[in-house]
């Protein structure tokens, strides 16, 4: 049913094919509605007439109800590009897929207006694509939905008060939880690359990773540990051998894990007690040689 709408040229979607580029979106806006204008809007009889022979397979009467009812699309497009990062082209021709649903769908014997069976389609049309080109994650339409009421309520409430409203006071009108809509909301929270570029002060080009801080990472702690690793190796080294070992594995230094001395007297083969004057003799010659260090500096 390609053939059923006016053509405009080309979206930003790749995927939807068959239009030339766009030169001026606002010429093109402005011929479009203009073109789409002169279609006249049908009776309810005629229009009831229309979509029983569209739903006999009449292309014609399937053309017709598209061409009668563009101008809809339009102004729902309209109201959507305030909650769209795409353009209005993108949004018409998102919206003109939904009418074309809604014409091979619609059941005129239901009693209701083809327009009120259409928006339904036209808007969830646009509020998917909104959805899936729009951000990185896909948002579904539901959530869409419920924000664009969000927002609209919100204008109109900071209209009548004349003052800012919290989210907290909306929700409860729309009587929604305050907490669910946080949770909405934080999915339109905008996402930067970290491959991402930008002009350095002294004219040089820069990765937002150059610029982020790393907060498991400090310079200065990093090198006093280092430091200290070495300051501890080299004065535990002036012990006796099994001196070392009881040190090691009683503070869990270099390899080896923090360990009781009742183990330590196992590997061994002393009892605990041994172990223990073992540890505290270490433990006196490194103070004497941390003391003698700190004299010497």
């Amino acid at each position: 049913m390609k053939d059923q709408t006016i053509n405009m040229k080309k979206t930003t979607n790749p995927a939807r094919c068959g239009y030339t580029a766009i030169t001026s979106v606002s010429e093109e806006l402005g011929a479009y509605f203009r073109k789409a204008n002169n279609f006249r809007n049908l009776t309810a009889e005629e229009e009831k007439e229309t979509a029983r022979k569209a739903k006999n397979g009449d292309r014609e009467a399937k053309k017709l109800l598209v061409q009668s009812n563009l101008k809809l699309v339009f102004t729902i497009a309209r109201k959507a590009i305030h909650v769209s990062k795409l353009p209005m082209t993108d949004l018409i021709q998102e919206g003109n897929l939904g009418l074309m649903v809604a014409v091979e769908k619609f059941n005129p014997e239901l009693g209701y207006r083809f327009s009120t069976y259409a928006s339904w389609w036209i808007k969830q049309a646009m509020f998917k694509a909104i959805s899936e080109q729009s951000y990185c994650m896909k948002i579904p339409v539901y959530i869409q939905e419920t924000l664009s009421k969000f927002s609209k309520i919100k204008a109109e409430m900071e209209k009548a008060y004349n003052c800012q409203v919290n989210n907290r006071d909306v929700a409860q009108k729309m009587d929604i939880e305050p907490e669910k809509i946080d949770t909405f909301l934080s999915a339109y929270s905008t996402t930067v690359s970290i491959e991402g570029s930008f002009d350095g002060k002294n004219g040089s080009e820069l990765s937002v990773a150059d610029v982020l801080e790393d907060e498991k990472t400090n310079v200065e702690e990093n090198i006093e540990y280092e430091q200290l690793k070495k300051d501890l190796q080299s004065v535990i080294s002036t012990l006796k051998e099994r001196e070392q070992t009881v040190i090691k594995m009683r503070f869990g230094l270099e390899n080896f894990a923090k360990t009781t001395l009742e183990d330590i007297g196992k590997l061994f083969g002393v009892t605990k007690e041994c172990i223990r004057q073992t540890e505290m003799r270490a433990l006196n010659k490194l103070k004497s040689s941390f003391t003698l260090a700190c004299y010497a500096d």
